[in-house]
């Protein structure tokens, strides 16, 4: 009679969705399991025989060694995780469960697909570090921007300069046409104020209709006035949206480092000022 209790090992492997790949001293893939083939596109026979490193993603190599010395020197990385390319050109993210064999001197792997997780963690990652409503950065990678460029501009000796941007007479479009034209138009403003800079600036909402502009590179104040004046010009002309021409100014406070503040803070209170003595001014200038 045959044992009921006894389950074979192949079927197991079979059912499994996660793929075990068993791998040599020397790196050669000996055995992978029917799964491999639903994560990294290849025939179990296309791979046995072949060194492992021929399908881990280039910039990866590094790690993966540095995880596989760990192993064989009996250190602990029981998990780790790198990128492998697809038969199809895909890159995936893999999550390893490993061990090392001494009786059999292999190493016995599992393979995790975590790509989906890695998209996610992406999309969330861009959702909380910018304006829904506009893509730019908001408040909080703008800190962040402007901290590590006060680090590079202190290494390298280079100016940094912001631009805090108000929108004269964006309330009374809200007032007049509806809080979607509102809408609409920061989206349209948005993307002019990108038009005015080089793409190595940054641009973010701070909320509102306040938008803040961060130059770094430029050492003459003169360049940075020439660079608030094309958005203070650029701004000037009429925004069509949902067929009403609205017509808007700006009012532009300027600080800049280290002149103007030591850190983060410092710069875009001095930049909040000037662009209220600018609006107080009667707007449509830059202070």
């Amino acid at each position: 009679m045959k044992n009921s209790g006894v389950i074979c090992l192949s079927d197991v492997l079979e059912l499994m969705l996660d793929a075990v790949c068993v791998v040599d001293k020397q790196g050669v893939f000996v055995f992978v399991s029917a799964a491999f083939k639903d994560i990294f596109g290849y025939e179990p026979c296309e791979v046995i025989g072949k060194p492992m490193l021929d399908f881990v993603y280039k910039e990866d190599i590094e790690i993966t060694l540095d995880a596989v010395d760990t192993l064989l020197s009996g250190g602990s990385k029981p998990r780790f995780e790198n990128r492998w390319v697809r038969k199809d050109g895909r890159v995936v993210h893999i999550l390893w469960s490993v061990r090392w064999s001494d009786s059999h001197q292999f190493r016995i792997a599992v393979a995790h697909d975590i790509t989906e997780r890695k998209k996610f963690e992406k999309q969330l990652q861009h959702m909380v570090g910018h304006d829904q409503l506009t893509g730019l950065p908001n408040r909080m990678l703008l800190l962040d921007r402007i901290q590590s460029t006060l680090t590079k501009a202190d290494r390298q000796q280079v100016e940094l300069s912001l631009l805090f941007i108000d929108f004269d007479g964006f309330k009374e479009v809200n007032d007049s046409y509806g809080h979607q034209c509102g809408d609409r138009l920061l989206q349209a403003i948005a993307a002019r104020l990108q038009g005015c800079v080089r793409g190595s600036d940054t641009v973010g909402r701070l909320g509102g209709d306040e938008f803040l502009v961060l130059l770094h590179g430029i050492s003459l104040r003169s360049d940075v006035h020439k660079t608030a004046e094309k958005i203070r010009k650029e701004c000037e002309q009429a925004f069509v949206i949902d067929e009403h021409s609205l017509q808007l100014s700006v009012s532009i406070g300027i600080a800049s480092y280290p002149e103007m503040g030591e850190n983060e803070q410092q710069l875009i209170q001095h930049a909040d000022q000037a662009m209220y003595v600018a609006k107080n001014a009667g707007g449509n200038r830059i202070v």
